[in-house]
């Protein structure tokens, strides 16, 4: 069977970059010709380790210079599956993007982001999947994919490029499917059914039952990942009888309670996606990933999940060439599915065509495009040096006369031009006029991002906030209710509309709360501040943080159950809000 084109795959993951050239079978199926694998074994893997894995694969498969299709993790990625009602095609841009602004929780313009319209449900509303990553992010992976000799075709997911995969390969399956790929530091839930596909991102991956295992053995990660890989497997519980060697039967318990954890988040997701998307329940699981090896997790989630589950094989319908080692690549099978998934792109439709493509890859696309164009242009341009010095003259004379015949029309236009001034002006009061609009739309969501901000960067539940009192210029802007309820309902209202008199701008925050005992007593305290330091949503940098924290009471342990601790939050100028008082 003749080839018809090599298809070049390469995926970035947190802790392994590999890489798969295939072919185009006459049929229009898809054969493996070769792939090569190398790992980044550190927690926090640098931008050099990812370019000396890229190296050496780019290398392994003497594939440097091409132009590739590469995926990176679910981890920096944002993915948002949003309902929009009908649209005009010319309105789709303009609808998509305010959605994008409403629900990316980053600037818009500090991200890569694209979109993909996922047909029409029952009630004529249109599904559309976002995904948006920072652009400082993604350009410090190309650059690394850059320096190993490759060249940027286009991003993907691997989420989205594992469900192509799937649905190339088990288009014989029925109801919904759940495919659970553990990478190192996420898992992604990939729901596939008829209606089409939902996907959720969880913070939780082999990394995670690493970094338990080092805790509990008190060890290093290096030493709980070889411990991991050389002893580890999920314990059965229930009536199993425990491992003869006592450490490995602890870890094995690690490894339970950790995937216990991810367990909870798969049926929460999964009764979000019933309620929510109007999903089903899942008929079968299909397991993949690099840390779905672990011996009994079969087991473990067909006993949890209480439905089959089998491995994800990504070349259940790939053909393997003669020079393919079978026996490692069906060892493989199951973390591949981002590579099979980059190579059905180039050979043929996919459900999910979504790319996010850095920019820098973006001028340097159209620029290519506009080569041609360039070289006519100069040679073009030569030619006419050499004309005009020729025809000097005659150009000369003949530009005098349409001089002369432009006149007339300059004239003609100039009134034209006064017209257009009018417009324009007419232009600016609209404008004007439709500003307290787009205004309202930005206040609508403003207190629920700042109060997201504070609540995510609070990580645990040895603090908590009392109370939040928005204040202008050093003063409350919230009248205290306690006084005027005191009041007759006639005082109570004069009381509210004495407040009328102008606006304000809201530039401070007095939070107060509570912390309760722990092993780092207000240490705990401190770290939250630390954390609220990095947010945009604040102006703290350069601010004392004694002048921040003006109170923070100190645990001593006894019958007291938390102590007090008090913040002034100043808000950046572009984040202050008007306050009528």
């Amino acid at each position: 069977m003749a080839d018809k084109k090599a298809l070049t795959a390469v995926s970035i993951g947190s802790q392994n970059v590999a890489a798969a050239v295939f072919s185009e079978t006459a049929r229009g199926g898809l054969q493996l010709q070769s792939y090569r694998s190398a790992e980044t074994p550190s927690e926090e893997v640098s931008p050099d380790e990812v370019k000396a894995a890229l190296t050496s694969v780019v290398q392994g498969l003497k594939i440097k210079g091409r132009s590739v299709r590469y995926t990176i993790t679910s981890q920096p990625v944002f993915i948002r599956f949003v309902k929009l009602p009908p649209l005009d095609v010319d309105q789709v841009d303009q609808i998509v993007g305010f959605e994008a602004q409403q629900n990316v929780p980053f600037p818009i313009d500090e991200v890569t982001w694209g979109y993909q319209l996922m047909g029409e449900d029952s009630g004529s509303e249109v599904n559309v999947v976002l995904a948006a990553v920072k652009s400082t992010d993604l350009d410090e992976i190309d650059q690394s994919v850059a320096a190993a000799g490759l060249r940027t075709e286009a991003v993907e997911v691997s989420a989205m490029a594992i469900y192509n995969a799937y649905r190339f390969n088990y288009s014989d399956l029925e109801g919904t499917t759940l495919l659970i790929d553990i990478g190192s530091k996420t898992t992604n839930l990939i729901y596939s059914s008829a209606k089409g596909v939902f996907v959720r991102t969880i913070k939780i991956g082999g990394a995670d039952i690493t970094k338990a295992i080092a805790k509990e053995f008190n060890i290093s990660y290096d030493e709980a990942e070889q411990r991991k890989i050389a002893d580890g497997f999920v314990a059965l519980g229930g009536a199993y009888a425990d491992h003869e060697d006592p450490v490995i039967a602890g870890v094995s318990k690690v490894i339970r309670n950790t995937l216990t954890r991810l367990h909870s988040e798969i049926m929460r997701t999964t009764n979000f996606y019933r309620s929510q998307q109007g999903g089903e329940a899942p008929a079968i699981g299909l397991l993949c990933g690099s840390s779905a090896a672990l011996p009994f997790l079969r087991e473990f989630f067909a006993e949890k999940l209480r439905i089959p589950i089998d491995y994800f094989n990504a070349f259940r319908n790939v053909t393997l060439a003669s020079g393919v080692d079978r026996d490692a690549m069906s060892k493989l099978a199951h973390v591949s599915g981002e590579l099979v998934g980059l190579a059905l792109r180039d050979a043929g439709e996919c459900p999910l065509q979504l790319d996010l493509v850095p920019e820098s890859v973006v001028e340097e696309q159209a620029l290519n495009k506009r080569k041609p164009y360039l070289y006519l242009a100069v040679a073009a341009l030569t030619l006419l040096i050499g004309a005009a010095g020729f025809y000097f003259n005659q150009a000369a004379a003949i530009a005098n006369a349409q001089t002369e015949a432009l006149r007339s029309d300059v004239e003609e236009l100039t009134l034209y031009d006064g017209k257009i001034q009018v417009w324009k002006d007419k232009l600016s009061d609209i404008e004007a006029t439709k500003r307290p609009y787009t205004d309202a739309v930005y206040d609508r969501t403003y207190w629920v991002g700042l109060f997201n901000d504070l609540s995510r960067r609070m990580d645990s539940d040895l603090m908590w906030i009392t109370m939040i009192e928005p204040m202008a210029e050093g003063q409350p802007v919230i009248e205290d209710l306690y006084e005027l309820s005191e009041l007759a309902p006639e005082a109570a209202a004069g009381a509210g509309k004495q407040g009328e008199e102008g606006k304000k701008m809201i530039d401070t925050l007095h939070i107060r709360g509570l912390y309760r005992e722990n092993d780092g007593g207000p240490k705990v305290v401190s770290d939250y501040l630390d954390r609220l330091m990095k947010s945009k949503r604040f102006a703290l940098e350069g601010i004392d943080t004694n002048d921040i924290l003006i109170e923070l009471e100190a645990g001593a342990g006894g019958s007291k159950y938390a102590w007090k601790w008090e913040m002034i939050l100043p808000l950046p100028e572009g984040l202050q809000i008007s306050f009528t008082k």
